[in-house]
């Protein structure tokens, strides 16, 4: 590796794009780790911070895709994927389908997914998507894949899983050419930060 600062970028999906956005469970992991927000916004992400086994700083983009009607550049410029599924709510299943329809369209599935089941913590919720739903939705279309079930009251639980997607992203590089130019401008530049 190199002197300089590593670079990791993320795309990151939810299926509850209200109250559990990639960038809403994302503060939720800053809030329990040292940090500098680089940049901001409601569709992405950018900060610096150490990942668990490293002594310099990485800079890390998170992209969420929240609009599943459109392509965005440097989708597949990323070394992994992340995938946030409310098993409480009640339009997962059909919300979990047309994101895989879309990333099988425009990602390159040959990247690893993080796909995280996430539960409020509240005894009265109950489940309305099952982890052998997912699983078995991924299996057919041929995903690679890790599932883990994540409690949002479970801070420590939560912040280090998402250490663990950081660490193996810092792992895992970004190939090809990692940055393309943006031709079409708007939002899909968002990813395009470093």
């Amino acid at each position: 590796m190199s002197t300089e600062d590593e670079k990791i970028q993320i795309v990151a999906f939810s299926t509850n794009e209200k109250t559990q956005t990639p960038i809403d469970i994302f503060n939720i992991f800053l809030e329990q780790n040292t940090h500098t927000i680089i940049k901001k916004s409601r569709h992405s992400i950018a900060f610096s911070t150490t990942i668990s086994g490293t002594t310099k700083q990485s800079k890390i983009m998170i992209c969420s895709i929240l609009n599943l009607t459109r392509e965005y550049t440097g989708i597949t410029d990323v070394n992994c994927y992340i995938l946030f599924i409310d098993l409480e709510q009640g339009d997962s299943k059909e919300k979990l389908d047309s994101i895989i329809s879309y990333a099988k369209d425009y990602c390159e599935l040959t990247k690893k997914v993080y796909v995280l089941g996430i539960v409020s913590g509240k005894e009265d919720k109950t489940k309305n998507i099952t982890k052998e739903d997912i699983t078995k939705n991924l299996d057919s279309q041929q995903v690679n894949y890790e599932y883990k079930e994540i409690d949002l009251t479970k801070l420590k639980e939560l912040s280090d899983t998402l250490m663990e997607v950081l660490v193996y992203s810092s792992k895992h590089s970004i190939s090809g050419n990692n940055y393309q130019d943006d031709k079409d401008g708007g939002q899909a530049n968002s990813c395009e930060i470093f």
